[in-house]
């Protein structure tokens, strides 16, 4: 088992890159950027927004590194509250803990500090949304999050338009490798069984990745299955498969897996991705699930973005979300009520 990591240096975090002081709204509704206003990471919370504004393992374009400030601006345009279920998320305390203090061209000494940032979080059951950066941000939250767990296990969940299961690109280290990495963590690693990627693409891919994932006992659903399967049974078996045996399951969404026409601003746009409304719909059902410690969104671009699209689309995948985590501690439901 890995050593638990207690406590985190105080400059391994920064404010965040945009505080959003406007659109607050009026007294009768809380604004989401509102309630997630920039906070101390302190024990207490119950969920915590990050950013990782680091995009140097990206082999295609970068830009993701803007990421958390799109995503954070995007915020002030929603509120708290479910009209379908008529309850809030409010009652959680929460915080925008800031971003991590990246090191652009030190990629080890940034992982270092996300990785003990993380490791502070799951620690203290704080059920974190980080804002990537590249994906490649996932293999030290997975280090933290395995640290933590140790031999009672942890899942992941994984939406993605590509497998992210190459050893390396032309030798180096990129934003293809995390869940290989995770796979092969030389401490309490991932094991394949209890990873599920959801919304790989055609065309998008190497048969070699697609071997390696069978050959590890991976669980794979394209992009095509998900449409006619539908994303409840995708979900009911994705929860089964990453939760069998395990004590977490973390939950990681390349904004690729979206159709481009949701979700342009990436370094991959996808012209047969998800429909943005079914992974909402996932999203907070998995947030509503007891296993489910952490979500990373990854690959938002905005420099490739249309009219601030795909920085919404991020920041409603995180409300869906957290919805979900608020669902846990009081009474609400993601069923319709009956009608009158």
């Amino acid at each position: 088992m890995q050593k638990l990591v207690t406590q985190f240096d105080a400059q391994d975090l920064n404010p965040p890159g945009r505080i959003v002081n406007s659109l607050k709204g009026d007294p009768a509704e809380q604004r989401a950027n509102q309630w997630l206003e920039w906070g101390k990471l302190t024990a207490d919370l119950d969920v915590a927004l990050l950013g990782m504004p680091f995009d140097g393992a990206s082999t295609v374009r970068t830009g993701s590194r803007h990421a958390p400030d799109a995503v954070r601006q995007a915020l002030a345009y929603y509120t708290t509250f479910s009209t379908r279920d008529g309850n809030s998320m409010g009652h959680l305390k929460a915080a925008d803990i800031g971003d991590i203090a990246v090191i652009a061209t030190n990629m080890q000494e940034s992982f270092r500090r996300l990785s003990r940032v993380m490791s502070f979080i799951f620690r203290n059951k704080i059920v974190p949304v980080t804002i990537g950066g590249d994906h490649s941000i996932a293999w030290p939250i997975l280090e933290a999050a395995t640290g933590c767990y140790g031999d009672q296990g942890v899942g992941v969940i994984h939406f993605d338009a590509h497998h992210d299961l190459r050893e390396a690109h032309f030798g180096a280290e990129s934003s293809g490798v995390p869940f290989r990495k995770a796979l092969n963590f030389k401490e309490d690693p991932v094991a394949g069984r209890n990873l599920v990627q959801i919304g790989i693409a055609d065309f998008c891919n190497a048969p070699a990745h697609l071997k390696y994932a069978r050959d590890e006992g991976v669980t794979v659903f394209s992009n095509i299955e998900v449409r006619e399967i539908g994303v409840d049974k995708v979900i009911d078996t994705a929860i089964a498969k990453a939760g069998k045996g395990v004590k977490a399951i973390y939950v990681s969404v390349d904004i690729d897996a979206l159709d481009h026409s949701q979700a342009p601003g990436t370094a991959a746009p996808n012209a047969s991705g998800l429909d943005a409304r079914d992974v909402q719909r996932a999203l907070r059902r998995l947030g509503q699930h007891p296993k489910v410690i952490g979500l990373d969104i990854v690959e938002i671009s905005p420099p490739l973005d249309i009219n601030d699209m795909t920085a919404n689309t991020g920041a409603m995948l995180a409300l869906n979300f957290l919805y979900g985590v608020g669902c846990r501690t009081q009474q609400a439901t993601t069923k319709p009520k009956k009608k009158r």
